[in-house]
């Protein structure tokens, strides 16, 4: 029991403490750029949202290679790590050019998708068109950092990162306000800033994986070793996490166009409560992340009473955790609004908001690390899908949209109404768990 929660602190506490320092970045972003007013918050918020699409359409693809990173780890087969590696890679890079693409030519037109306001469409094109330089080397982090947890290595990924969040902070000072000589660049600062420390953080990574002779990094020469039999069963299970991921961040865009037609005050509200949110989730998901390791370290080894015995404990410390989370959200959620520059409006639509938000949060983290953590690190991401994706596109997406555009309810109703489907999930999630049948050594004749 000692081992467990110790190894348990030795992958948590590291995640947590990089997705806490990335939250900051994110918080400290918004408040520098609160400080231009609600119309930049708004646009930089609806930026960004192209980037929520990516980068969860890349955590699927990365869950994917965690299922085999994690389970190769478990049979200590560092060769077919480094295949791994070489694959998603590959397929990471051509998702981020398919995303720079119209993100950088066609910046208007995309955000026009999602905010009516010409004023926020103005606003933010600069800035997509700026972070969109980011993605590429965004992606090729994504998969080291998915390697490198994978294999029980989680102080670098967290030690680059807070090298880069100091860079970030400083860089978004001087060019979002024009210090020290600079011009004032406003929102395009901010969006320079992120791109110039992304490429710090991808030198950090990649330095010390050449330098530790990692397996993550050996890719290069992995390329011609790749077998049809190997990359087809690999996207056996990666492409299901993707599409997961994928028609997950449409729900969730298609949530906030729902807001952003109730206002430009309403979608400045609800950007700011996911940027405080993010604190939360950045604890919470490092348990997820944790799960994913240890559950599939263990099937990979074929030690599934292991895998049993710790998803039991693993899912209810992140529920604690989350209710404890909750709470203190709760408590500071009028602090947290006064520390911005909006109206009292918008402040008392962010406490609203965010205490909808924290009646659900422990049903959500259960759904999180049942879901994640669980059932795709132990090869059942085709349920999974079914599960997440169905729940949200047949009872959350309906209710919102019946809610705003049919009987015109208030933004606060509709935002309850978002989180229907979270009943839904953690039922048949609780279900599948208690089966066993998600258990699956993936692996174990792999070549």
């Amino acid at each position: 029991m000692k081992d467990f929660y110790k190894r348990l602190a030795v992958i948590a506490i590291p995640m947590a403490l990089q997705q806490l320092i990335s939250t900051g970045v994110n918080f400290i972003d918004t408040f520098m750029i609160g400080r231009l007013g609600e119309v930049s918050i708004a646009s930089v918020g609806l930026s960004n949202k192209v980037f929520f699409i990516f980068s969860l359409l890349l955590f699927g693809m990365c869950s994917g290679g965690t299922i085999f990173f994690s389970q190769f780890w478990g049979k200590k087969d560092l060769k077919n790590i480094s295949k791994t590696t070489s694959l998603v890679l590959i397929t990471g890079i051509i998702l981020s050019l398919g995303f720079f693409l119209p993100a950088y030519f066609i910046p208007e037109k995309i955000l026009s998708l999602l905010s009516p306001d010409i004023n926020v469409i103005n606003s933010g094109a600069s800035y997509l068109k700026i972070i969109s330089l980011s993605y590429t080397i965004t992606a090729i982090i994504y998969i080291f950092e998915a390697v490198l947890r994978s294999t029980e290595n989680t102080v670098l990924p967290m030690t680059a990162s807070i090298i880069t969040v100091v860079s970030n902070i400083f860089l978004n000072y001087i060019l979002i306000f024009g210090k020290f000589g600079f011009p004032e660049m406003r929102e395009s600062g901010a969006a320079l800033g992120t791109v110039i420390s992304r490429f710090i953080q991808i030198f950090i990574l990649f330095s010390f994986m050449i330098k530790k002779k990692h397996p993550g990094i050996f890719f290069f020469r992995e390329f011609k070793n790749l077998s049809f039999s190997f990359t087809k069963k690999f996207f056996e299970y990666a492409l299901p996490t993707t599409v997961n991921e994928f028609l997950w961040s449409l729900g969730i865009t298609f949530y906030t166009v729902v807001f952003s037609y109730m206002g430009t005050n309403v979608i400045a509200a609800k950007n700011v409560v996911d940027t405080i949110e993010g604190f939360v989730w950045a604890i919470l998901t490092s348990f997820g992340n944790s799960t994913a390791v240890i559950i599939g370290k263990e099937i990979g080894a074929s030690r599934f009473e292991n895998a049993f015995n710790y998803t039991k404990k693993l899912t209810l410390l992140t529920v604690f955790a989350a209710v404890i989370l909750a709470f203190a959200l709760f408590f500071s959620s009028g602090f947290f609004a006064d520390i911005f520059n909006v109206t009292d409006n918008v402040k008392n639509m962010i406490v609203t908001i965010l205490t909808i938000s924290c009646i659900f949060i422990p049903l959500r983290a259960w759904n999180m690390v049942g879901g994640v953590g669980v059932l795709r690190a132990g090869g059942d991401a085709k349920f999974f899908l079914l599960v997440d994706v169905s729940s949200m596109w047949l009872i959350g997406i309906p209710m919102a949209f019946l809610g705003s555009k049919v009987f015109k309810l208030p933004y606060n109703i509709v935002f309850l109404l978002t989180m229907s489907d979270e009943i839904f999930k953690s039922v048949i999630i609780f279900l599948r768990i208690k089966s066993k049948k998600w258990a699956k050594n993936i692996v174990g004749e792999t070549n």
